[in-house]
């Protein structure tokens, strides 16, 4: 028998030369298994393992598809809005925003009904019943620049939650009614809020937060 084979192959004599023997492979696991323990409290003390589910990366796109962070409440990541949610909120503000301008632009407060509800309505009967004592409509001709959809409570109903900001600009060509004419004309830069309150089977507008600027004249 070759005596290098019997050294390559022979069992340990002892539990002693076992432990020996193996310390190198216990020692690695040993660092190993600090490794991730350190690892693992530094991630939860700086909240790396929170902030983990926020990460993008393949197989895990965030936000998911079909939703975006909520532009109202940027601080916090996950704060999602569903797209197509906030899709159909848009298309009833554009389309109550033009029946609003139809009103106004008419004298006829009767079709706010099917736009507006609210102090939103409240605050547009007023100014028609205005105009029509004055003997004058307002014609808008609005230009939107952006049109951005998320949640932010109404700051006089916090039960509604959708909210709308658009940013454009406007002219508002005032006119009288019994002769057509052209009595004033002014153009501004808006940045309005517009908080969409639930009805029978569409959003109407609720309330309103009007921020312009006047636009000097070219």
């Amino acid at each position: 028998m070759t005596s290098g084979s019997v050294g390559v192959r022979r069992r340990p004599g002892s539990v002693g030369d076992l432990v020996l023997g193996s310390w190198p492979r216990t020692l690695a696991a040993g660092v190993l298994i600090a490794l991730v323990v350190v690892v693992g409290v530094w991630a939860y003390a700086s909240g790396s393992l929170a902030n983990l589910r926020y990460a993008s990366f393949p197989g895990h796109p965030y936000p998911p598809a079909g939703y975006y962070q909520n532009p109202f409440n940027a601080r916090d990541r996950g704060d999602l809005i569903n797209a197509a949610d906030a899709g159909r909120v848009k298309a009833d503000l554009l389309r109550d925003g033009g029946i609003e301008l139809q009103a106004v632009a008419s004298g006829d407060a009767s079709l706010l009904t099917q736009s507006t509800t609210g102090n939103a309505l409240v605050q547009l009967r007023s100014l028609i019943a205005q105009n029509n004592a004055n003997g004058v409509v307002e014609k808008e001709e609005v230009k939107l620049d952006s049109v951005v959809v998320g949640r932010l409570a109404d700051p006089n109903d916090p039960t509604v939650r959708w909210c709308v900001e658009e940013k454009g600009t406007g002219t508002i060509t005032t006119v009288s009614k019994a002769t057509g004419q052209t009595l004033a004309t002014q153009s501004l830069r808006f940045d309005n809020k517009f908080w969409m309150a639930s009805g029978a089977d569409r959003y109407l507008i609720t309330d309103v937060l009007v921020s312009t600027q006047p636009v000097p004249a070219a």
